[in-house]
């Protein structure tokens, strides 16, 4: 009875921790309530590499299926200008991989942190009572974060006189996706923890590997047929669905990781197991696995061959092959990467002490980190917004760039001022978003007592 009392009062607290603003948002906290610091720049990160990928796609899409066998670029068409030099093309590439990276780092944070909980919670009293409960408020608070954006963005067009997307809904559905997807992997999250701590750790491993392995190699087979058909897929065709069954195995593995490394962390320093049952009296050494350098070694050694493999496609007579690398949530390269640093920024230190992150700037990490859902939201129903950007700063610069020889050096000394400016408008475009969600929406929301 002892022990039930225990687990439940510790399942109590940790709902307390975890308000629907922290999971909602992806927003992770260490055990006693404090934030890790690691994951939230990581989180962060994740946001710009979203926004630096969505920069360049369209270009990128297009140059792809225009070739490298340009004799000369067209400023009426600069794009040609990106198609004409295999070394501009490299470098967006390797861009191209940051979108699959940054939605999966989006998915797994979440589950890292959410399905651990709940799996050590599942044996208690009460499971689905909890769950219920705080489940309805996560789902409340990502329905909430939608409505506010889409009727500020709807008030901001009539009062700029926006032109109205003849398929603007359809963009609730098709384009936000991702949110919809996420808010289905919150409210399945008790259901997924609940199986998998009633089948134990090491078969949840076993089920999780034989997952990953079947959608990766049906991820392969859609990356290399299917290329064609971007932007004309129907939301009922198999090979589109892929994406959702490709972002729930990085919820349900990231959620495996967290709760083995909860079990590393507890025996390495106390010697019990999360479970509460006494393992060693004596704490353990923490597996290769569970130490920070054996990932940061993983993301150098995927970036080295990702650099490697992209630049021997980008120099083949087409780029079909190049594309396929960082096809969608397809990319093995960005779910591996993403896993490393997801991985990285959870496993502690190897030497923890000296001086930390000074509060102030932990505070705006997190203030900037917060909004990456309304990120997503703002992101694709106010694409007016980037596009002026686009057309103000980016857009003349590769006009310029297409006015030049193709294939020269200065043309592609032109693409990398196009990329530099590209990426440095994408981290203000970030900045501000999630510094206006931090001050507008977040209070809001704390009002009606969906936020704290």
């Amino acid at each position: 009875m002892a022990t039930r009392s225990t687990s439940q009062r510790a399942s109590r607290a940790a709902d307390v921790r975890h308000t629907p603003e922290h999971v909602a948002s992806g927003m992770p906290a260490a055990s006693g309530g404090k934030r890790l610091v690691s994951v939230e720049v990581l989180r962060l990160l994740a946001i710009v590499c979203i926004a630096v990928f969505h920069a360049f796609l369209q270009q990128y899409v297009q140059a792809i299926w225009m070739g490298p066998q340009l004799s000369a670029a067209d400023a009426a068409n600069p794009v040609s200008a990106l198609a004409a030099s295999r070394g501009a093309m490299w470098i967006v590439a390797m861009i191209m991989y940051c979108g699959a990276c940054g939605n999966h780092i989006f998915f797994m944070i979440s589950g890292f942190f959410l399905i651990p909980r709940m799996c050590v919670a599942c044996r208690s009293d009460g499971y689905w009572k909890r769950q219920l409960r705080s489940t309805g408020r996560r789902v409340a608070m990502i329905l909430a974060t939608v409505v506010f954006y889409l009727l500020l963005i709807m008030a901001a067009g009539r009062m700029l006189a926006w032109e109205r997307n003849a398929g603007g809904q359809s963009n609730l559905i098709y384009e936000l996706e991702f949110v919809w997807l996420y808010l289905v992997f919150v409210a399945l999250a008790p259901v997924i923890a609940w199986v998998m701590g009633r089948v134990g750790i090491r078969a949840s491993a076993v089920l999780a590997g034989i997952m990953l392995v079947a959608v990766y190699a049906l991820n392969i087979y859609v990356a290399c047929t299917w290329q064609a058909q971007y932007g004309h897929r129907s939301l009922l065709d198999w090979r589109k669905q892929m994406s959702a069954v490709s972002y729930i195995a990085s919820f349900i593995l990231a959620g495996l990781l967290g709760w083995a490394l909860r079990e590393v962390n507890d025996r390495s320093t106390s010697g019990r197991s999360v479970s509460g049952r006494s393992e060693s009296r004596r704490p353990t050494a923490r597996p290769l696995w569970a130490k920070r350098r054996f990932w940061t070694r993983g993301i150098i050694i995927l970036i080295v061959a990702a650099c490697a493999i992209t630049g021997a496609m980008a120099m083949r007579p087409t780029y079909v092959a190049l594309y396929a690398l960082s096809f969608k949530s397809t990319s093995l390269i960005s779910f591996a990467l993403a896993v490393c640093a997801l991985m990285a920024a959870a496993c502690p230190p190897r030497h923890t002490h000296g001086r930390g992150v000074s509060a102030r700037v932990e505070s705006a990490v997190a203030a900037l980190a917060s909004g990456i859902l309304g990120f997503y939201v703002v992101q694709t129903l106010a694409r007016v917004l980037w596009e002026a950007v686009d057309a103000r700063f980016l857009q003349p610069l590769l006009v310029g760039a297409a006015a030049l020889p193709a294939g020269s050096m200065s043309a592609f000394l032109g693409l990398l001022r196009w990329i530099a400016l590209g990426a440095v408008c994408s981290l203000a475009y970030v900045v501000v978003i999630c510094l206006f969600d931090r001050f507008v929406r977040r209070p809001l929301l704390r009002a009606v007592h969906l936020s704290k």
